[in-house]
C-alpha cells in the first residue's frame, strides 16, 4: 500500500502532463481512434434501441435505464483507453482479447462506480433542469458584468440565483475531481471501489491547487473546441483518459515522463500486467 500513497506534485508539471499525453496518444493513434469509433457506433445503436423502446415503455422507467447504461458504457471505454495508454507507455502490443481479459474482472467495481455516478449525475441533471442553468449560465454571467459596471445595486433574487448556479458547478466539479483516479486504481491495482475512491480523494486533497488548475485548463480547452465546432470536442475524449493516466502515474508511481518508446515485437503474447 505504501507504493500507492499519493505524492504531492506542482502546478508547473501540468504542461508536461499535456505534452506526455499527446506523445502517448500519437504512439497508438490508430488504436485510440478505433476504440473511440467503436464507442460511438455502440452508443448510436444504443440510442436507436432505446428510441424504439420509448414507444411502449414509460419514460420514468426507460430514462434511468438509458442513463445508467450510457454511464457504464462510458466507464468501460474510459478504462479501455487507460489500458491503451498503459500499453503505449510500455511500448507493449495489446490485443483485443487481452483488453477484455483485463477489463471484465473489474466490472463489479465499475458497476458500483457507475451507480454512484448515475445517482449523483441524475441529481445534478434534475437541479440543472429546475434552475435552467444550461441556458442561463452565459447570459447570467454577462448580466452580472453589465450590472456591476452600470448599476449600483443588484436585485437580491438575481444574486441568489447566480450564487446557486456557481455552487452547482462547483459541487459538480468537486465530485468529478474526487473520483478522478478511481478507474486507474481499480484497473491497474485491482482495488475495490471504496478503497480506490478513498485513495483518489486523498490524492486530490494533497494536490488540491494543482488539480483545480488542471480542471480550469480542461474547461477552457473544452469550451474553446466547442466554440470552434462541437465535433472537435470528440478529439478530447481519447485525450482525457491518457491525461488521467499520466497524472495517476506521476502522483501514485512517481513517474512524470513517459517510458522511452521501443520497437514492439511482432509476436508478443504477454498479458497486460498491473502496476504495483
Amino acid at each position: 500500500m505504501k507504493t500507492l500513497e499519493p505524492k504531492k506534485v506542482d502546478a508547473k508539471d501540468i504542461p508536461l502532463w499535456f505534452k506526455e499525453s499527446f506523445s502517448l496518444l500519437t504512439r497508438r493513434l490508430s488504436l485510440f481512434i478505433g476504440s473511440l469509433a467503436t464507442f460511438l457506433v455502440i452508443l448510436f445503436f444504443t440510442v436507436q434501441a432505446f428510441a424504439t423502446l420509448a414507444e411502449q415503455t414509460p419514460p420514468l422507467i426507460l430514462l434511468p435505464l438509458f442513463l445508467l447504461f450510457v454511464a457504464f458504457l462510458m466507464h468501460f471505454f474510459f478504462s479501455d483507453l487507460l489500458l491503451l495508454a498503459f500499453s503505449s507507455d510500455n511500448s507493449r502490443k495489446i490485443t483485443i482479447s487481452e483488453r477484455a481479459h483485463a477489463l471484465i474482472p473489474e466490472q463489479k467495481s465499475f458497476l458500483k462506480m457507475t451507480l454512484m455516478a448515475f445517482l449523483v449525475g441524475s441529481t445534478f441533471w434534475l437541479i440543472s433542469l429546475s434552475m435552467n442553468v444550461d441556458k442561463n449560465l452565459l447570459s447570467a454571467s454577462i448580466s452580472v458584468v453589465d450590472r456591476l459596471l452600470f448599476e449600483k445595486e443588484m436585485p437580491l433574487f438575481f444574486m441568489l440565483k447566480l450564487l446557486a448556479t456557481m455552487l452547482y458547478f462547483m459541487l459538480l466539479a468537486m465530485f468529478l475531481l474526487r473520483t478522478l483516479f478511481c478507474i486507474p486504481l481499480m484497473l491497474f491495482h485491482e482495488l475495490p471501489y471504496a478503497e480506490a475512491s478513498a485513495l483518489s480523494h486523498r490524492a486530490i486533497i494533497i494536490n488540491f491547487q494543482t488539480m483545480c488548475t488542471t480542471l480550469v485548463l480542461w474547461a477552457v480547452l473544452l469550451l474553446g473546441t466547442m466554440a470552434a465546432a462541437n465535433i472537435l470536442a470528440l478529439i478530447l475524449f481519447p485525450l482525457l483518459p491518457v491525461f488521467v493516466f499520466v497524472c495517476y502515474r506521476n502522483i501514485f508511481l512517481g513517474q512524470a515522463e513517459n517510458t522511452p518508446a521501443t520497437a514492439i515485437p511482432l509476436n508478443n503474447s504477454k498479458q497486460v500486467s498491473t502496476q504495483t
